[in-house]
C-alpha cells in the first residue's frame, strides 16, 4: 500500500466516481482503477462499491476513510518538515468572516504579528454545516464560525462577540418609523438566505424573539446578494453587525433601533487536536484573532 492508492481512494469517494476522480488527479481513468484494485488486493477486501449511479465506500471503505486521511496528512507533514517548509494550516471560515476580517488577520499573522510561530495557510469558504463536516472529517484543521447550531465537542475558543441587528436601506419605509414597534417589524418583508445557511438560522432564531411568522420577501443563496438586495430597498434583514458594518458606515444601510433586544452572537474558533507542527502556529493565530475580533475590527 502506498500514498498513491490512498489518494486515489479518497478522490473517488469525494468525487463520487472513478472518471471524475481521474480528472481531479490528472490521471488516466485506467490508472486510477489499477490503484484501487491494488489497494483492495492489499487490504483483502473491497473498499468501494461501484453502482450505476456512482461509486461509494463499502463498510470497510468507511472504516478506511479516517486512516487514509491521517496517513496522507502525515505524509504531507513529513515532506514539509524534512524539506524545511513551514507547517500547513487548513483554515475554514464563513463567507462574512472571510470577506474582510480573516484576510487582514492572516496577513498580520504572516508578517509576524502573532510572534515567531508562523505557517502556510489555505482558506476554505463555505457554509457552517460544510465547515463542521470537513473539520470532523480531518480535511480542515480549524474553522472560524458562529456558535449557532449543534455543539462541537472538540477544542473551542471564543474569538469575540457581536449582535444581530435589524437593517434596511435609508429609503425603506421602516427607516422613517419612530418609535419602531414590534407590530411595525412584523408587517415588514425580510430578505433571507436559503435554508441550511447560518444566516437563515440567525433569522429564524432572531425572528422567534420578535414574534411568530415574519414575512419573507425573497430567498437568496448568498450573503453578498442579500446585502445588495437590502441596500437596494427590497426589504429588511437581520444580520450580525460586523457583516454590514461597511454598509452602515457608508450610509447604504441604516440600523433600526428596537426596544426588543436581539440575542448576542459568539464568534468561535474550533479546531482538531493532534495536528502536529501546526498546533503552535494555530494557537498563535487564535490568540491574534482574539485581540482583533470581527466586531472590534469592523468598528475600528
Amino acid at each position: 500500500m502506498d500514498t498513491r492508492q490512498l489518494r486515489a481512494f479518497l478522490a473517488v469517494v469525494e468525487a463520487g466516481g472513478i472518471s471524475a476522480a481521474a480528472d481531479q488527479l490528472g490521471y488516466a481513468q485506467s490508472s486510477v482503477s489499477d490503484q484501487l484494485r491494488t489497494l483492495e488486493r492489499d487490504l483483502g477486501t473491497p473498499v468501494l462499491n461501484r453502482t450505476s449511479i456512482g461509486t461509494v465506500p463499502t463498510e470497510a471503505g468507511q472504516r478506511l476513510l479516517p486512516y487514509a486521511r491521517r496517513m496522507l496528512d502525515l505524509d504531507s507533514e513529513m515532506r514539509r518538515t524534512v524539506s524545511g517548509h513551514r507547517p500547513l494550516l487548513r483554515i475554514g471560515a464563513l463567507q462574512s468572516l472571510a470577506d474582510e476580517w480573516l484576510p487582514e488577520m492572516l496577513t498580520a499573522f504572516d508578517h509576524g504579528a502573532a510572534g515567531p510561530e508562523t505557517a502556510d495557510v489555505t482558506v476554505t469558504v463555505t457554509s457552517r454545516t460544510r465547515l463542521m463536516e470537513e473539520l470532523q472529517e480531518g480535511r480542515l484543521d480549524a474553522v472560524f464560525t458562529l456558535d449557532s447550531g449543534p455543539a462541537y465537542d472538540g477544542p473551542t475558543a471564543v474569538v469575540g462577540t457581536d449582535r444581530v441587528v435589524l437593517v434596511t436601506a435609508p429609503s425603506h419605509p421602516l427607516a422613517s418609523v419612530h418609535p419602531l414597534t414590534l407590530e411595525d417589524v412584523r408587517r415588514t418583508e425580510f430578505m433571507v438566505t436559503e435554508i441550511g445557511c447560518i444566516y437563515r438560522q440567525l433569522f429564524d432564531e432572531s425572528g422567534r424573539d420578535l414574534g411568530p411568522s415574519l414575512k419573507i420577501a425573497m430567498i437568496t443563496g448568498s450573503l453578498n446578494a442579500l446585502r445588495r438586495l437590502t441596500v437596494n430597498g427590497r426589504g429588511a434583514a437581520l444580520l450580525p453587525r460586523f457583516s454590514v458594518q461597511a454598509e452602515l458606515d457608508s450610509g447604504d444601510l441604516v440600523m433600526l433601533d428596537l426596544k426588543q433586544g436581539l440575542a448576542p452572537l459568539t464568534i468561535e474558533a474550533r479546531w482538531r487536536e493532534g495536528i502536529g507542527p501546526g498546533a503552535a502556529p494555530l494557537k498563535a493565530l487564535v490568540e491574534l484573532t482574539q485581540k482583533f475580533s470581527p466586531a472590534a475590527w469592523a468598528m475600528a
